[in-house]
């Protein structure tokens, strides 16, 4: 259902490792993965930021949370949130550029909504 968008990224994302569609439950719903890392555990255990992060943007009225980036020295962990409960996961090495990714992910944010 994704994969054609996940190729997109996978050619505008230098350094892509792992994009996956994820319900508001933790389970990934479709992925798309260039390199060995453990993206069903990384997705699971961050729906549980996101749902922290979510109850504190509602209880200081904050705003909808839209995305969190998770930079390591290893890798960039980027959650964006899309309608309907989905978010998307997408990892990319240290050395991508953050604002490429965000843009990529941007870009397209509107189709992953229409397949659903």
């Amino acid at each position: 259902m994704f994969e054609p968008l996940f190729s997109q990224l996978d050619a505008s994302v230098p350094g892509l490792r792992a994009v996956s569609g994820v319900g508001n439950d933790g389970i990934e719903i479709e992925q798309y993965v260039k390199s060995q890392l453990a993206h069903d555990v990384l997705s699971a255990e961050m729906t549980g930021i996101l749902r922290t992060l979510e109850r504190l943007h509602r209880e200081l009225d904050l705003g909808k949370l839209q995305e969190v980036i998770v930079r390591t020295d290893l890798q960039n962990i980027f959650i964006f949130s899309l309608s309907g409960g989905l978010y998307i996961l997408l990892v990319t090495d240290s050395s991508s550029t953050t604002g490429r990714a965000r843009y990529a992910v941007q870009k397209i944010a509107y189709k992953f909504a229409e397949l659903l």
